[in-house]
């Protein structure tokens, strides 16, 4: 995207207050000298681990894939119940699905929380192999590893391209979707080209850092704020995310850039429900209504949350409840 056109989209969000598609308010006064030099102090100290924040009783396991990693997830609720995947967006891991896992596995779904590639506890490979495809390989080698026969699948954000991509290569293996922060495309798209290359002043973008150097903490913080009442999540989830090393926040961008499904959407049939808050600005209402229509052999619903951003089930405990009723409505007893 050409610089004067970021530089608008940019400056309208922030005058908009609105620049949360991730969490993130950007100061475009601060530069990166200014954030390098807070970096010593807004450090969290390692007396306790991201993932110790939030506390949900769940189980921890990990399996060697056949794509050659090694994956951590997070299981929850009744064995014999329904299998429901909650997979989480860029830069997440188990957090973000922290206070909708448990609300699911009340409902008596059988919930499974796999970390991501370059996320979590998972394994990051130093090189370039973050692609969709490679994302959707390892959720589909994790499905066949557990011998799960059908599944319902529920993304966010990046977790969404993997979900849409596994129901196009794998129709029979999908009984459900649901698609929170939902997108079909990552091209010339504001916040992502922002977020790899920066804004050509204050902020240099996560590009800049992949081959040494630590982003910088006060981007860090203000990608993942949250309006979410429980101090602990947020913590939780700066923490994880301060955590990842700089070149797997590039790979992670740089391997959804550029994607475009809109040619298979088609190839799905399986029933789908698309969430989405009315504040989020990654990929706005008219790419909802686009991704609606291309999945025209799908039963599809559109489901909009007044006031919620691109992190809608993060909003709140309450709206966590409301998007778990969705789900639910979606997988069916």
């Amino acid at each position: 995207m050409k610089e004067r056109l970021l530089k608008k989209v940019l400056a309208a969000l922030l005058v908009a207050g609105l620049l949360t598609g991730y969490g993130l308010f950007i100061d475009p006064t601060v530069s990166v000298a200014d954030e390098a030099a807070a970096d010593e102090s807004n450090t969290p100290s390692d007396e306790k681990p991201w993932y110790e924040y939030v506390n949900v009783d769940w189980k921890e396991s990990s399996i060697e894939l056949s794509t050659g990693i090694n994956l951590t997830y997070l299981t929850i609720g009744p064995k014999k119940g329904k299998a429901v995947i909650l997979i989480h967006g860029a830069t997440d891991s188990r957090v973000s699905w922290s206070q909708v896992a448990p609300k699911l596995a009340a409902k008596g779904y059988r919930v499974y929380v796999p970390e991501l590639r370059g996320h979590g506890k998972t394994d990051k490979p130093e090189d370039d192999a973050y692609t969709l495809d490679e994302h959707a390989s390892d959720i589909k080698a994790f499905i066949k590893a557990l011998g799960l026969k059908k599944v319902n699948l529920v993304g966010h954000s990046l977790g969404t391209f993997i979900s849409e991509k596994i129901a196009i290569d794998k129709p029979k293996l999908v009984s459900s979707l649901t698609l929170i922060g939902a997108g079909y495309k990552v091209k010339s798209n504001a916040v992502i080209d922002w977020v790899l290359n920066g804004d050509g002043e204050s902020f240099p973008g996560v590009n800049a850092f992949v081959n040494g150097g630590e982003i910088p903490d006060t981007f860090i913080r203000e990608w993942t704020a949250t309006v979410n009442e429980n101090a602990d999540f947020a913590e939780a989830t700066y923490r994880h995310a301060k955590g990842l090393p700089s070149y797997a926040w590039g790979a992670i961008f740089n391997g959804l850039n550029g994607t475009d499904l809109s040619s298979k959407l088609k190839k799905i049939k399986a029933p789908v429900t698309i969430i989405w808050g009315t504040e989020d600005i990654v990929f706005p209402e008219n790419e909802q209504k686009q991704l609606k229509k291309l999945l025209k052999n799908a039963k599809t619903k559109l489901v909009k949350i007044k006031g919620a951003d691109h992190n809608t089930h993060w909003a709140s405990n309450e709206i966590a409840e409301k998007v778990a009723g969705l789900i639910a409505s979606r997988v069916g007893k």
